[in-house]
């Protein structure tokens, strides 16, 4: 009888893991694929590394201005596949050692929960095994879905999962089906790298979602018509056919696309089919939760992609480390009111609390500060002056309400906005902290210069 046993070892499990063992829990986790889930090997790490390497394919054209001349460069994406598989490899064998060390068994399988107490493992070769747990923690995560008559097929139709796990090979065009967060961060990489993309996108403009803003998806936009990426909004995938290796799509415009493969990058749905119990879930499949993670049976949480909160592999460390934490006596409730959103396209993308329509949609009166990029002296010195940032204030108190951060270092300084907003800092605390210079967080001085001193023009 283990004092936890979770299931799944992506980010909330490993967060899971983490606590649990330091407050001496006998834990045996549950997973059917590999240790560290979808980020580590099919999402977060290697998307960060292939953007790393595709932000530096953009740098290469600056490299004179310091003295750096390269002769005959040229792009392998077989090497940088590689590399990706080097670092997730170790990463991977970090985590599994740290298991090995504290000797936390690892049961390799499906798991399913059978009883209040019990957990089925369903191995590869269709034999079974039962374990037994004080408590349960569901880490299950998520799975890609498909769309009307677009169907997944791992070759010509791939997922996000299909591409950033099995294919090493770069297509030379492709069509993105989705312009949200992944479709926009693969789309750039993927272009960076040599491929012609497409993508295509149902609403009007790129990272259609409330908390970016407008001004965002059109700075975006900007740098994607730069690259030569191909933009279709208010449009869907028809039809499609496979004829010679080759995909011929039509959109609902009329326009006719051919590519290599279909790239589907819509969003994700709770891998929750895991129980005979009678666990409760949401007309949309997710897992029913109280603010403890507590599921409608006292002894089982759950955390991640499986219940109705962000789709973040940080929330569900976040909610982890709750459930665990309620799980031996502590009484903490989950709050999500200051979360920090991060994306890496054409430029790094971060924003936390509200935005100027957010706000305005809330009936609040606002004053914003915006500052370029253009004259920060650190982001000159190192060739990285496009982007800006813009910080929401309430008009009265000049308390901050979020702000948003375009280019480098961008999901770095969120965190000072995030901690600002958290402990309500006004315009002026922002503006009178003294920051080192040359750095980016000097953005926040001039962002507030206005407010506080009066505006110079």
């Amino acid at each position: 009888m283990y004092d936890l046993i979770i299931l799944g070892m992506g980010p909330g499990g490993f967060e899971a893991t983490l606590t649990a063992l330091r407050k001496k829990l006998s834990i045996a986790i549950v997973e059917k694929n590999k240790i560290g889930g979808n980020c580590l090997n099919r999402a977060c790490i290697p998307t960060k590394y292939f953007w790393t390497g595709a932000h530096q394919i953009e740098k290469l054209s600056v490299l004179k201005d310091y003295g750096i001349e390269i002769q005959n460069t040229s792009i392998n994406f077989q090497r940088a596949w590689e590399g990706k598989e080097k670092a997730i490899t170790f990463l991977r064998k970090s985590l599994n050692m740290l298991l090995k060390t504290k000797k936390v068994p690892v049961y390799k399988g499906t798991g399913r929960i059978v009883g209040q107490n019990e957990v089925e493992v369903i191995k590869e070769d269709g034999s079974k095994e039962l374990i037994k747990g004080k408590n349960i923690l569901i880490a299950t995560g998520s799975i890609p879905v498909s769309v009307g008559n677009i169907v997944p097929d791992g070759k010509f139709v791939i997922t996000t999962e299909d591409l950033l796990e099995r294919t090493d090979s770069l297509p030379e065009e492709i069509i993105i089906v989705g312009g949200g967060v992944a479709g926009c961060e693969l789309g750039y990489i993927l272009s960076a790298y040599g491929t012609k993309v497409h993508i295509i996108e149902l609403m009007d403009r790129l990272l259609p979602m409330p908390d970016i803003s407008e001004e965002v998806s059109r700075y975006l936009l900007r740098k994607f018509k730069k690259m030569k990426i191909n933009t279709y909004f208010k449009t869907t995938l028809e039809s499609y056919e496979i004829k010679d290796n080759r995909v011929f799509a039509k959109l609902s415009d009329g326009t006719q696309l051919t590519a290599d493969k279909i790239l589907l990058s819509i969003g994700r749905k709770p891998n929750t089919d895991i129980d005979s119990i009678g666990i409760e879930k949401d007309q949309k499949g997710f897992i029913k939760v109280n603010k403890k993670m507590q599921t409608n049976f006292k002894n089982i949480y759950a955390c991640g992609d499986v219940v109705n909160s962000p789709m973040l592999a940080y929330i569900a460390s976040y909610e982890a480390k709750i459930a665990v934490d309620n799980i031996t006596g502590k009484s903490i409730e989950a709050d999500y009111s200051i979360i920090p959103y991060v994306l890496f396209s054409g430029y790094e993308i971060a924003t936390v609390g509200l935005n100027e329509k957010q706000a305005k949609d809330k009936g609040i009166e606002v004053v914003t500060g915006y500052y370029p990029y253009t004259y920060n002296e650190k982001a000159v010195d190192e060739h990285e002056s496009e982007g800006f940032v813009r910080l929401v204030f309430e008009k009265e108190s000049r308390k901050i309400l979020g702000g948003t951060i375009v280019g480098t270092g961008a999901s770095e300084l969120i965190h000072i906005i995030q901690m600002a907003v958290k402990t309500e800092m006004t315009a002026e605390d922002l503006h009178n902290f003294i920051y080192f210079h040359p750095s980016l967080s000097e953005i926040f001085v001039y962002a507030t210069y206005d407010i506080v001193a009066g505006k110079l023009f």
